[in-house]
């Protein structure tokens, strides 16, 4: 450790009286960076939703970025890499509660609810019926269903997993997700889902929009939505403080404690499902120079696709992930405004799909532009604009390239935190899956608006966005120019 300390130190020693006066690190401006997430946040383009126009206007701005930029087409149909995924359309989503006191109330999509995103359509008007964490696993020892009728109701269910383990010991696996839970509402008769965070959770989570949504057939017919516990508690006649009860009822015996309550949902939803819509990673090439290493590449991507709009509401995505669309562009733009020409190829793509569950970085990682044993490293950037410090993940697992990275900050910015993690992490994930060492950028604490209608151009912190995006760039120019060697069990 102390030859890789010493290593370090050199390399960002080094690193920063080469870095002195470039102009690539120079054209990285918070300007441009803010201009691009703005352009990929716009309404227009309606929360990029791969499959729909909105995301096809995305991939457009990119394509002719990279195109102006002088990068080679590195798709299988020219600057895209085409695949399929699920896609729904929500047209129309609406929410009401009718509280114990017999009182209806509209909720507010994006504040006090979100349909989730593999709704299905319809329109539920019934009783609600409590029903635990909404697992009907009776096999294995836990049915939150059992002796309980809810043909024609609506069901309430817990959305994240219990703590505790089922009475088999092997987990929840799946069947805590989403659509699992909507196959066992419509198997025992409900018409409508709703999904609330735990009620006593240390820090509440808001009703945020998922395309998250878990395996198997899509449950075309039962209209689902997750709303915040403060809208729940309306269902509830002792309020939120009975609904943390009837939660902490079933987390203390680790057994069902569902009943009906003295509340009532109208969801009306109206979604256009298509299980397998075409949609595209976009890539852009920058060949290598050098004989020995051309074949060689370096891969920088992150996800251009956030989870679109629902009826009139749309979540632009700005850090999740406008701010990692705009740093990929804006390095491919210091590449070439810098004068670098990398020894190794260096591949840059910008994928769909994350949100769904990596989609598009599995299939480029089944499908490389280049060969895949030749990739030396992938530098992911997902979320790179909220917060005030950068932390680097996947040091836990490649200590050499996130020392380099460590090392290069601490020669400029010094920004990054001393956190990291093993493995790769969102995008990153495939390729560490597939042995490429990786490097996770991304900003802290940059979770404030995840998922969230807020998620706006002006909730980000522009300075920091420019010195992240600046700092993978210098690590981008060492990998590519050849300086970057791994530890034992890194590549290269």
């Amino acid at each position: 450790m102390r030859a890789l300390a010493l290593l370090l130190v050199a390399l960002a020693a080094g690193a920063a009286l080469a870095h002195e006066a470039d102009p690539g690190a120079a054209s990285i401006t918070p300007e441009n960076l803010l201009a691009d997430v703005r352009a990929l946040a716009a309404p227009e383009l309606g929360g990029r939703l791969p499959g729909t126009a909105g995301y096809e206007a995305a991939m457009r701005f990119c394509t002719e970025r990279f195109a102006s930029l002088g990068l080679t087409p590195g798709g299988d149909d020219g600057w895209s890499q085409r695949l399929t995924m699920e896609l729904n359309e929500i047209r129309s989503c609406e929410l009401a509660l009718t509280g114990a006191d017999g009182v209806a109330a509209p909720l507010a999509l994006g504040v006090d609810y979100a349909c989730r995103g593999f709704t299905g359509s319809g329109v539920a008007d019934a009783p609600v019926v409590f029903v635990g964490y909404g697992l009907s696993l009776p096999e294995r020892g836990h049915d939150d269903y059992a002796g309980l009728d809810v043909r024609g109701k609506v069901v309430l269910a817990v959305k994240p997993a219990p703590k505790w383990e089922p009475a088999d010991g092997q987990g929840w696996g799946d069947a805590h997700l989403p659509r699992p839970k909507a196959r066992a509402a419509r198997d025992h008769g409900a018409v409508g889902l709703l999904l609330v965070p735990h009620p006593a959770a240390t820090r509440p989570q808001p009703a945020i929009a998922s395309v998250l949504h878990g395996p198997g057939e899509q449950v075309g017919d039962l209209p689902q939505a997750e709303l915040t516990a403060a809208a729940a508690a309306r269902l509830c006649a002792g309020g939120l403080a009975e609904l943390a009860g009837l939660v902490a009822a079933v987390d203390e015996a680790k057994a069902p404690a569902s009943r009906e309550l003295p509340g009532r949902a109208r969801l009306a939803v109206d979604a256009a499902y298509d299980p397998a819509a075409p949609t595209a990673n976009v890539v852009g090439v920058l060949p290598g120079t050098d004989p020995e290493l051309r074949d060689e590449c370096l891969v920088i991507g992150g996800h251009l696709d956030h989870v679109g709009r629902q009826g009139e509401v749309y979540w632009p995505g700005a850090n999740d992930n406008a701010s990692g669309a705009a740093a990929v562009l804006a390095l491919a733009r210091a590449f070439a405004e810098g004068g670098v020409l990398p020894r190794r190829t260096v591949v840059f793509v910008l994928f769909a799909g994350e949100e769904q569950g990596l989609n598009g970085a599995r299939w480029f990682v089944a499908h490389p532009a280049r060969p895949f044993e030749r990739t030396v490293a992938m530098l992911n950037l997902d979320c790179v604009a909220h917060g005030d410090s950068i932390q680097l993940g996947g040091g836990g697992s490649q200590p050499a390239l996130w020392g380099l990275a460590r090392g290069l900050d601490a020669a400029h910015a010094r920004l990054s935190t001393a956190r990291t993690w093993p493995g790769g992490g969102a995008d990153a994930e495939p390729f560490h899956e597939a042995g490429v060492p990786t490097l996770y950028f991304a900003s802290t604490p940059s979770y404030t608006h995840l998922h969230q209608a807020s998620d706006t151009p002006e909730t980000l912190n522009p300075l920091l966005h420019a010195e992240l995006t600046r700092l993978a760039y210098r690590t981008a120019v060492e990998i590519a120019q050849g300086r970057y060697v791994g530890e034992a069990g890194e590549r290269p």
